[in-house]
């Protein structure tokens, strides 16, 4: 009778312990995959035992059986060696070590070709290893893609861009196949990302050897313009993350692909100029955003725009200009920004308009000019008042309603103050449900207002909702929570001293 060979690898030491020390139960039977005798042996031993009719022939049965098991085991355990050198011999079949071991020989020739700058060599032997690769393990694998993606980094090197791009997009498109290690596809994107750069370059170069003029004919290219298109979605992305420094650096290499999709100058240019420069403004980097914006600026004249592409890199230019304590320049531009918003308008009240004129009465506020101040936020004011209540950008709506309210107070008029707090939480309730830091500076303030009429119990809830806002909001400004919580702490013990100056004073 054919023994059948174990479903898994058994320890050998274990099974002849099992023999030896509970054979009896066939418990080395159980272990090694023979359920069937191990069941029938564990009968016959519980029938020895049970003092029933036949219990000694039970016995009889079961101790010559017993010593036939040891030569069972050998034979067992024998099979299962060979059944796991099949397998193993099975698996190793499975990839040609041979063409593994010159695919190997073939990547060291490689490194010292790529190291030597010898790019035709490389792109030869690179072009080999993934003959190799598809050889050994056709097909989709890891070894392949990245087999392929060391072929399109060769002819990248050595100017065969479409091979390159075409090696490129195969090892992506495994890579994604196969759910490659996410560094490894950041390796081939970032060389397709190169491949389809150099070939805009080339495509730019053999127009202007043409004698065509320098924007006419990458723009329709389609190549770049997915580039393009993925490096913004990847820039915007990182940016509502609040990644600024990835958003900043995904950004500059879009101002270079839309270089190359534009010929040097474009739309495409300024839209991308204009984003760098608010990241690096955002970053700190003042120097660098002003020198974008001069750029942008310069380009929008050179192609003629309206005003309508100045108006966002003027006033962020101005903005620029303030931060950096040249409120004289500032001033000038913001005006600017002013007349092109009116122009821009028609006469009409637009989103456009109240920023303009907020940006100049906020810049007049914090240079102590009040009543220039005042005027301008009376203007944006007017301007706010023809807009429908709900449509526009509801926090550029109440930023404005509280600087001015916030100049207000500045003044000592909280009776003006409240309510343009009060219409600036109606706005943000409506827009988003009131969590938002305008709602927590507009609850601190009229916080404060309460506290300074006697409201303790008003300006403690105001309080408690400019803490939860700014946990929610900004977690990381501890400034303004240490500020919060030291607010409830004085209201809450003036309370408390009102409270037990109540119980104290006798009853009349």
């Amino acid at each position: 009778m054919r023994i059948p060979p174990p479903r898994s690898p058994r320890r050998k030491p274990f099974a002849w312990l099992l023999l030896v020390v509970g054979g009896f139960l066939g418990a080395h039977r159980f272990y090694l995959g023979s359920y069937l005798g191990g069941a029938a042996q564990l009968l016959l031993l519980l029938v020895g035992v049970a003092n029933l009719p036949g219990s000694r022939f039970a016995l009889a049965l079961l101790g010559p059986w017993l010593l036939l098991d040891i030569y069972w085991v050998h034979v067992r355990l024998k099979q299962q060696d060979e059944a796991d050198h099949t397998a193993r011999r099975s698996v190793s079949k499975t990839y040609d070590l041979e063409a593994l071991g010159h695919a190997d020989a073939l990547r060291e020739r490689f490194v010292a070709a790529a190291e030597m700058h010898d790019w035709a060599a490389a792109v030869a032997l690179s072009e080999q290893i993934v003959a190799h690769a598809r050889k050994v393990f056709k097909g989709p694998h890891q070894n392949l893609a990245m087999s392929l993606c060391m072929h399109g980094q060769a002819c990248y090197q050595f100017k065969a861009l479409d091979e390159a791009k075409a090696s490129l997009e195969e090892s992506l498109a495994i890579g994604r196949q196969i759910g490659m290690p996410a560094e490894d596809m950041e390796i081939v994107r970032k060389a397709l990302a190169m491949t389809l750069a150099g070939i805009g370059e080339h495509h730019a170069a053999r127009q202007v050897r043409a004698g065509l003029p320098a924007g006419g004919g990458p723009g329709n290219d389609p190549v770049l313009l997915d580039l393009l298109e993925d490096q913004e979605r990847r820039y915007r992305a990182a940016f509502e993350r609040r990644d600024l420094a990835l958003a900043e650096r995904l950004c500059a290499e879009a101002v270079h692909t839309s270089r190359l999709l534009c010929g040097g100058l474009g739309k495409a240019v300024v839209l991308h100029l204009i984003n760098h420069a608010e990241f690096c403004r955002q970053l700190q980097w003042h120097d660098k955003a002003v020198s974008l914006l001069d750029e942008c600026l310069a380009i929008i004249d050179q192609l003629g725009l309206d005003d309508s592409w100045r108006l966002g890199p003027s006033n962020t230019l101005a903005l620029l200009h303030a931060g950096a304590g040249r409120s004289d320049e500032a001033e000038v531009l913001y005006k600017k920004t002013i007349a092109m918003a009116v122009a821009l308008s028609k006469g009409n009240s637009t989103d456009e308009v109240v920023r303009a004129i907020n940006n100049l009465a906020f810049l007049y506020a914090n240079t102590d000019q009040d009543q220039k101040a005042e005027l301008c936020y009376a203007r944006a004011m007017v301007h706010l008042d023809k807009l429908e209540p709900d449509e526009g950008d509801a926090d550029l709506h109440a930023d404005l309603l509280i600087n001015f309210a916030q100049l207000h107070m500045a003044r000592n008029e909280s009776e003006h103050a409240k309510p343009l707090f009060e219409r600036a939480l109606a706005i943000q309730e409506r827009s988003c449900r009131g969590i938002s830091t305008s709602a927590a500076t507009a609850h601190n303030d009229l916080g404060l207002i309460a506290q300074e009429q006697g409201d303790l119990r008003e300006a403690l809830k105001h309080f408690k909702r400019t803490l939860l806002l700014n946990q929610i909001c900004a977690p990381d400004h501890f400034g303004n929570l240490a500020n919060a919580q030291r607010n409830i702490d004085n209201v809450s013990l003036a309370l408390a001293a009102v409270a037990r100056a109540a119980r104290l004073e006798p009853s009349t």
